[in-house]
């Protein structure tokens, strides 16, 4: 049977692609918040956790997504097609939010901005050096790998996620070989114990390493988050394995997607102790699962072609939208304005999304159109942030 969630136009599978735009917004609710634009109520920010829950399905997701494209059963995936792939989908987008960020860093530089420095790039003292180094490591996909807010906070600092992709995607053929030549349930046990080992991490992480340490190596280290990235490609490998059978998942859809909607209801309200991603990492895994699962509309809205061309934008919306709002505080937007702001941003990716990130895409991997970058016959999910 043909999912309800794949539209037509494009192949999507929609409610994944639509479920990526609710997650870059609570990104920029947090960073806008965070910024003084906006007022959201304590509770909000404590869920998303400034906005880190929301990257952690990001990750869950693109081990998904990943999976799905990717996987055929008994055959090697070319690496090579692979990470031109994954270069064409990240790298055009990166390098316009670093000059859209150069621009703010150059008005702050020059203005001898020495507050603003230390506010939004937390740099003190040795300006060159770290701005330097910070641009380095965000050029080279590192940022996350240094636990120094001096190289994570300048130019545009979510783009620490990015880091942490670029790592995923180092490992992923490596992985998919592996959890393709393993049952579902020694996959399952596998994703378990990482996720334990995980939660052991960050224990230890915080018991021993200095608070302006453990935070970065918490919230952005690469390897803190592999286990997240391991769970979304164990689900798409259970989904298509159920789906090559000819099981019928509609009900399983339904009941995952309820199961973790009460699940991430109970933990907003439960005060459970930070860092709530990895609370919510199998949550996210679930309801992932199940939006997958879906083979008629339920959730009618995330089908719409206005809210799934939002989630193909959400990866410009969270690269651009933190130097949009430091251009925003330059130009002294009030703060009880700040959803002009956020509006503008949401437009802008749209923008950014239709005229330059699809074109640019296309234009690198132009050159390799005669190579079969997706798997033939099977619908293209979105790709991941």
């Amino acid at each position: 049977m043909t999912s309800a969630n794949t539209l037509k136009t494009g192949g999507q599978i929609a409610s994944l692609t639509s479920a990526r735009f609710f997650a870059a917004l609570a990104v920029a609710l947090s960073h806008f918040t965070a910024l003084g634009f906006l007022h959201l109520p304590a509770f909000f920010l404590k869920f998303v956790d400034g906005g880190r829950s929301a990257v952690t399905f990001f990750f869950v997701l693109s081990g998904f997504v990943l999976a799905y494209n990717y996987y055929e059963p008994a055959t090697r995936l070319n690496t090579s097609r692979f990470y031109l792939a994954r270069f064409a989908r990240v790298y055009p987008v990166l390098l316009l939010s670093l000059l859209l960020s150069a621009t703010v860093t150059a008005y702050v530089v020059a203005g001898h901005h020495d507050n603003l420095m230390a506010q939004w790039y937390a740099i003190k003292d040795h300006k060159w050096l770290s701005l330097g180094a910070s641009l380095l490591a965000q050029l080279l996909l590192l940022t996350g790998w240094f636990p120094l807010a001096a190289i994570n906070q300048p130019w545009n600092g979510p783009a620490w996620s990015i880091s942490c992709e670029a790592f995923f995607y180092a490992v992923f053929p490596s992985l998919l070989m592996r959890f393709g030549a393993t049952s579902n349930r020694r996959m399952l046990m596998t994703c378990l114990a990482a996720w334990c080992l995980q939660g052991a991490w960050i224990l230890a992480v915080i018991r021993f390493l200095p608070a302006n340490r453990a935070g970065f190596v918490v919230y952005q280290f690469p390897l803190t988050h592999f286990p997240e990235f391991m769970m979304g490609v164990g689900a798409a490998l259970y989904y298509l394995r159920a789906k090559a059978i000819g099981e019928s998942l509609h009900r399983r859809g339904i009941a995952l997607i309820a199961g973790a909607l009460i699940v991430l209801a109970c933990i907003a309200v439960s005060g459970l102790p930070m860092p709530a991603f990895f609370f919510e990492a199998p949550v996210f895994t679930a309801l992932i699962l199940g939006l997958a699962q879906l083979e008629r509309p339920v959730l009618g809205v995330l089908n719409r072609r206005p809210l799934v061309l939002l989630g193909e934008a959400s990866f410009s919306l969270y690269l651009i939208h933190v130097p949009l709002a430091h251009w925003a505080q330059i130009a002294g937007l009030p703060g009880r304005n700040g959803w002009i702001a956020l509006v503008f941003a949401i437009v802008m990716s749209i923008v950014v999304f239709t005229r330059f990130e699809q074109p640019m895409r296309r234009r690198i991997l132009r050159g390799i159109r005669t190579v079969r970058l997706e798997p033939a016959g099977r619908a293209r999910v979105a790709t991941d942030a």
